[in-house]
């Protein structure tokens, strides 16, 4: 049930429960919230990809070191 604009998806949704289709109206919310989550986690894992995945960043020089070690 893809549909463009999410306002129809919600206003599906009160007039299933209107019309006492309280199955329906159970399983397009299941729906939505699982196209939530799943955009959630899309999203988080780009994150964590970048994380663990991008070239190291180079580590700038101890200034404080003088060589004396």
């Amino acid at each position: 049930m893809e549909q463009s604009n999410p306002d129809a998806e919600i206003l599906s949704v009160v007039n299933s429960i209107e019309n006492g289709q309280r199955a329906a109206a159970i399983d397009a919310i299941n729906d939505m919230l699982f196209s939530k989550a799943a955009d959630a986690m899309s999203a988080y894992k780009q994150i964590v990809a970048k994380t663990f995945f991008d070239e190291p960043v180079e580590e700038l020089p101890d200034e404080t070191d003088n060589g004396n070690d």
